[in-house]
Formats: C-alpha cells, structure tokens, sequence
C-alpha cells in the first residue's frame, strides 16, 4: 500500500512515463512489421533486409540529436515542460506514421520519434531523480526503462493482430494522454531553487512528500544547489576535467557499456527474427509475446528489489547469468550451423536459455543505467551529463544493431552472441571494481562520496 508521503511522487512517474511507452513503441515496432513488410504484406511499402536494418536504427541514430535539445532546453524550459512539450511531436508523428506508404517517409517518421527520445531520456530520469525521496527514488527512476518496456510488448503483440494503419492510431492515443495527466503535475524543487523560486520549490516539495514539515529538506536543498551551483558557467568539460564528475561519468559509462554490448538492442530490434532463426519448438510469434512478457514481469521485480536489495548486488548477479546465457544461446547456434545431429533435440533450449537471460538482464543491467544516470551528477552538470548518457548510450544501440547484422549474416548467428557474452564478462570485473551502492542515499550525500572517493583515488 503507497503511503500519503509517496503518492504525488508515484503520480508523476506514472505520468511522465507515458511518454517513454511511446518510445519504447517506436524502437521496437521494426520487431512485428519489418519482417510483414520484406515478406510482401505491404505491398505498398518496397523494403530490401539492408534497407531494413537501417529503418530499425534510425530511432538511436537520430537520438544524440534529441539529448543535445534536451540538455539546452531542461534549464531553460525546466524538467517538467520539456517532458510535456513532447507530447504533440509524438502524436502527430503516429498519425504520420498510420498513412505512411513507403520507406523513406517511415523512417523519417521513426528518427524524429527518436529525436523525441533522446529529450526524453535527458529530461525525465532528471526530474524523477530530483523529486523523489532517497528510499523511493530507485524503483521511481528505474519506472522510465519500464515504461519502454512495456512499449516494446504492446507494439510486438499488437503488431501480430492489427495494421500499420490501426495500430499507430491506437497509440497516437498515448502521447495525448501523457499531456493531459502530466501537465497537473509539480515542477521539480531543484530547478525552481536553481531559478530563485524559493516559494514554488517549497509548494512544489509539500505537494511532493504529502506533509507541511520540509523546512530542514528545502535548507538542504537550498544548501545543495547553492554548491553545486557555485560556478554559474558550467563548461561542457567538466564533465571530465573536474574529478568528482569523471568519476561519475567512468561508472555510467560503465554501466551502459555492459548493458548494451550484452545485446539487448538486436533483442528489441531483432526479436521474432532470431526465435524463427533458431528453430525453436513454439512459433516465432508466440516465442516473442512469451519472452516480452516475462521481461516485463521481471523488470517489475526489479523495480521492487533495487530499494530492499541495493543497486549493486543486484547488477552483479544480472551480469554473472547474461555472462553464461549468452555463452550457451551461442553454443547452440554454432552446432545447429554446423549440423550437430544432436541439436534436434535442443529445440527447447533457445526459448528456456532466452527467458533465463531476459529475466537476469532485466532484473539488473536493464534498468540500472537509468537509475544511476539520475543520482551520480551535479544539479550544475546533469544537463549535460544526461545529454552525452543519451547519445552515448545510442551510439552503443547503433553500434551493436549494425554488429549483430553484419556477424549474423556473414559469419552466423552463433559469433554475436559469444562476443556479447565476452563484453559482459569484461564489464563484471569493471562494475565490481568501479561501481558504489547508491541504494537510501540523497543525491548530496551521493555527490559527497563521489568527491570524496576521487579525492582518495588521485591523492
């Protein structure tokens, strides 16, 4: 049961990640309609498989151009109504996207929905971070990559039973209402201290935690901002040149390295294709919706765990099962490449190996960049900090899209999945070694052991 303190907080996650459901919506609508369109069911629609992977990659290609928006308009504009503004861009280009008739015009459609994505991603973990109370903020700031994940399922179930044309009318739908509940939502207490409007911070922050009594939060608060804010002209190098914030930057890079390179990006974009690829005992279709689904619950558990277990222990035993998942699902590739009589008997293993995998990696290396990428930065430096998560968090997308393509085509489906298994491994010994538990922590006491640890490792 949500206590009186939490509900606001709750609300505007909920809210705000409505928007996020669009995107996760556009990333993986390539998964249902890629295959329909190269296959000839939109004969309207003439798409080759190169012209399609390209398609499936104009979402995170176009998404550093949404993070360089983001980090200039969240200061400007404030977290709050950078998100909002979003909402008419993401309804009209699904109304778009419903009469759409050939492939330039979808991919153009898909990348300025990417555009949409990397604001997103910029602004809204920044506004959750900086609302939510220190033994809530985990499953509130991990509540963005969920939203995008239950994108992804709507659209592949969606997309096995209704049109290009109904489907994208159904989720025009989305973006409206994220405008319509978010919009009553409080604007963040460290932007409005950041603007000198002390009095709506604290309207802002009673609202929030659901109590009068915030006077000695909004001192520290004020306190925080104040110091962080120090230095009015913040310099894009900062974010490498001052220690507290490199050391930040090396853990988030970290972080979303690993994530990315144990291959979930040719998951999102690749879905149906790899379980027909595999020759599984179930159907391609049904294989997909079994597997999103079990990511979704699983992602639900991690939301539940990152607050009681930590962030940390829960990354680490994430990464150890993608390490071995990955490992075997490539395994069985390479002998049905290599026509090993005996994998006519593994039919069931691809769909048990894959949802063993998509629920350890969703417990832990799904959701936890965007948790961290919320708490690690300075009020002063997160604009940009979150700006460079997007982008370099999408080049990652892009790079290890192209990679799985090229391998999978040219050497088999086997060589990606064991070099995304190698990637993960390397990435278990970084997160042990580099990455602190942030777990009850406010984000002052968090920038104090940022400092204080850069301090140590370079005295």
């Amino acid at each position: 049961m949500l206590r009186n303190t939490y509900i606001y907080q709750y609300l505007a996650t909920i809210t705000g990640s409505f928007s996020i459901l669009s995107c996760g919506v556009n990333q993986a609508w390539t998964s249902p309609y890629l295959p329909q369109i190269i296959n000839g069911s939109y004969p309207q629609i003439s798409m080759t498989s190169a012209q399609g992977s390209w398609c499936a990659v104009m979402a995170p290609l176009s998404a550093p151009i949404g993070a360089l928006i983001g980090a200039l308009l969240v200061d400007r504009l404030g977290r709050k109504y950078t998100t909002l503004l979003m909402a008419p861009y993401t309804l009209i280009m699904f109304i778009f996207l419903a009469f759409a008739n050939n492939l330039v015009l979808i991919s153009l459609i898909r990348f300025v929905i990417g555009i949409v994505e990397g604001v997103l991603y910029t602004s809204l973990p920044m506004y959750l971070g900086e609302i939510s109370a220190p033994e809530v903020r985990g499953i509130l700031t991990a509540s963005v990559q969920f939203g995008a994940l239950l994108g992804t399922l709507l659209i592949n179930v969606f997309g096995l039973y209704f049109s290009i044309f109904t489907t994208s009318l159904i989720f025009a739908a989305v973006p409206l209402l994220h405008f319509v509940t978010y919009f009553w939502m409080p604007e963040s207490p460290y932007y409005l201290i950041k603007k000198n409007k002390k009095a709506e911070a604290k309207a802002a922050l009673i609202l929030l935690r659901g109590s009068v009594d915030v006077d000695s939060e909004m001192h520290s608060l004020c306190e925080a901002v104040s110091r962080q804010e120090s230095d009015r002209k913040t310099k894009m190098s900062e974010l490498v040149t001052v220690r507290s914030n490199r050391r930040a930057l090396l853990i988030f890079v970290i972080l979303c390295t690993t994530r990315k390179f144990s291959g979930n990006s040719p998951f999102l974009f690749y879905t149906a294709q790899i379980f027909q690829m595999a020759q599984g005992s179930l159907h391609p279709h049904l294989s997909v919706i079994i597997f999103l689904t079990i990511q979704i619950i699983a992602a639900m558990l991690s939301l539940y765990l990152l607050d009681r277990v930590g962030r940390r222990p829960i990354i680490l035993s994430s990464t150890v099962v993608c390490v071995i998942t990955l490992g075997i699902i490539g395994l069985y590739f390479y002998l049905q490449d290599h026509h090993v009589q005996s994998v006519e008997n593994l039919r069931w293993l691809p769909i048990t190996v894959l949802v063993c995998y998509i629920v350890f990696y969703n417990i832990g290396l799904e959701l936890s960049p965007v948790v961290y990428v919320g708490e690690l930065f300075p009020t002063n430096i997160k604009a940009i900090a979150l700006g460079f998560a997007e982008t370099f968090a999408a080049m990652n997308g892009i790079v290890t899209a192209m990679l799985f393509s090229i391998l999978a085509d040219n050497y088999g489906m086997f060589l990606p999945f064991w070099i995304f298994a190698t990637c993960c491994a390397v990435g278990l010994l970084l997160i042990a070694k580099f990455v602190p538990e942030t777990k009850n922590k406010t984000l002052e006491q968090i920038q104090m052991e940022l400092i204080a640890g850069a301090s140590k490792s370079n005295s």
